[in-house]
């Protein structure tokens, strides 16, 4: 079972995917591939903040 990323651990791998994108080398694919996964760990970074606004009294 995998362990749920903290908000760290997306701010981390956000910022090694940004770094991935950098290059010029990329193929069309992985370029997406990887614009895909940014997508992702945005809208999971979001959700993790939201969850933290709610738990808030």
């Amino acid at each position: 079972m995998r362990r749920p990323l903290d908000q760290s651990k997306v701010l981390k791998e956000l910022a090694g995917v940004a770094d991935k994108l950098a290059d010029d080398g990329l193929t069309r694919e992985k370029r997406l591939a990887l614009l895909r996964r940014q997508a992702r760990l945005g809208d999971l970074r979001d959700a993790i903040a939201e969850r933290a606004r709610r738990a808030l009294p």
